[in-house]
């Protein structure tokens, strides 16, 4: 009887080459997750509060779990080269662990809108408290953290920084510059790992495919030996 799923059939060279897209996929946004890390170093230093795409602990969860998923791609090369049942269970059980966090670290991006201003409001009031909002200001073309007039009220013993726009019309604070910027490294957290979710989850199921037609070739040879065997002993008999 013809298998109702021939079509379906997945070649080594086909695992391969999915696995070798992840490692790739895998680095490019390992390196998307250092230059957010840069950017926080250079740009907003020595914060006690950032908004979460910032934060220290997010930083290692990105890292490791883009580790864990180049890894596991590696390990589906070995896979696709030498199918065993320890590699495939590992390959599933790593890639279940990961698909959970990337897609719990890509959907909490959209659900925190309102906290997420929030965050943005004390980052621009932390860096306005120490004096160190000038790099901001020349940086996104703004002025103090809601406009200029942060330099003019009586308590505020300081001047704007040179190259910034305070001197000019229709400067804007730093606030609203700031949010609209963080809110796109939000966006780019989602997106990475929304793309990183969709590629594993489609890696997983060529990879069940594949392993199921190499057990049901396995199967097959081990039926035919079993043929073979059986009639050298009724020759032998004979």
């Amino acid at each position: 009887m013809a298998n109702p799923f021939r079509w379906c059939r997945m070649s080594h060279d086909c695992v391969l080459q999915i696995n070798v897209v992840l490692v790739v996929v895998g680095l490019i946004f390992l390196l998307d997750v250092l230059s957010h890390l840069y950017l926080k170093v250079v740009m907003f230093p020595g914060l006690r509060l950032y908004p979460v795409a910032l934060r220290p602990w997010l930083f290692w969860v990105r890292a490791l779990t883009m580790v864990a998923y180049i890894l596991n791609a590696v390990l589906g090369i070995c896979m696709a080269r030498h199918p065993s049942v320890l590699k495939f269970a590992g390959y599933m059980l790593i890639g279940c662990v990961v698909l959970l966090y990337t897609i719990s670290i890509g959907v909490t991006r959209f659900m925190y809108r309102g906290r997420f201003e929030f965050f943005v409001e004390m980052l621009v009031l932390q860096m306005w408290v120490r004096n160190s909002l000038g790099k901001v200001e020349v940086e996104f073309e703004c002025c103090g953290k809601t406009s200029v007039v942060d330099y003019q009220t009586a308590s505020s013993n300081r001047t704007w920084p040179i190259g910034c726009c305070c001197g000019e019309q229709n400067c804007t604070g730093c606030t609203s510059k700031l949010s609209k910027y963080l809110w796109t490294i939000e966006m780019d957290v989602a997106r990475d790992n929304i793309i990183v979710s969709v590629a594993l989850f489609v890696a997983m199921i060529v990879m069940v495919l594949h392993f199921k037609d190499v057990q049901s070739l396995d199967d097959t040879g081990d039926l035919e030996e079993s043929s073979e065997l059986a009639v050298d002993d009724s020759d032998a008999k004979e």
